[in-house]
């Protein structure tokens, strides 16, 4: 299994880690996480690194370098959790009812860079021809359709999965569209608890 390594100097880096982590966590936690995707070395100061580079991509915080907005303060200033913005489905960033967040992947029009899912970086046409391949918005897990249960609110609404683990990505690699998967929300969560779960292992652990 391959390994990419990227430097913590770059935001993407505690991007990958948090959504991994569901899109909140406290600064230990996205450290710790930091250290599994992305193996050593790391600096004696991880977590204040990490800290770091929360602080300068958040208008939350009074270190922002009003370049990248990315993080968000849970609680507030001093609650001690921090979200990925582009992971809240009440920020202003994702209303077109198509949630793509979780994985990290590179689309035909990517760089040979590892890429996190923020909306100006991720293939939109990518995602749009996924949702036109779709014959039905319901969960490849459970076959929960939104619209059926929130009426014309929750119409058209369904999250993408990539199905190739982040730590699995080759520089370069390109995303297909049957590298990705429609899911509810709670079956994406249950995917990514573990990290190695496919669609068939968990439909088949589904109680009904």
């Amino acid at each position: 299994m391959a390994v990419i390594a990227v430097p913590l100097s770059r935001f993407e880096t505690v991007a990958a880690a948090l959504r991994s982590l569901g899109g909140q966590a406290r600064p230990v936690e996205i450290a710790q996480e930091v250290r599994r995707l992305f193996p050593g070395p790391h600096t004696d100061n991880l977590l204040q690194s990490v800290r770091a580079r929360i602080q300068e991509c958040s208008s939350d915080s009074h270190h922002w370098k009003k370049k990248r907005d990315l993080f968000y303060s849970v609680h507030g200033i001093g609650g001690g959790v921090w979200g990925l913005r582009d992971m809240d489905p009440l920020n202003p960033v994702n209303r077109d009812g198509f949630v793509d967040y979780v994985e990290t992947y590179m689309a035909a029009e990517g760089t040979a860079t590892l890429r996190t899912h923020l909306r100006r970086e991720r293939s939109k046409s990518l995602i749009e021809r996924f949702k036109k391949e779709l014959k039905t918005v319901a969960c490849s897990v459970c076959d929960f359709d939104f619209g059926k249960t929130y009426g014309e609110l929750g119409c058209g609404f369904i999250e993408a999965h990539h199905k190739i683990p982040v730590a699995r990505l080759e520089p370069g690699a390109r995303t297909r569209l049957e590298d990705l998967a429609a899911v509810c929300s709670n079956c994406h969560r249950m995917l990514h608890r573990s990290g190695r779960l496919s669609i068939e292992d968990l439909r088949s652990r589904l109680r009904r």
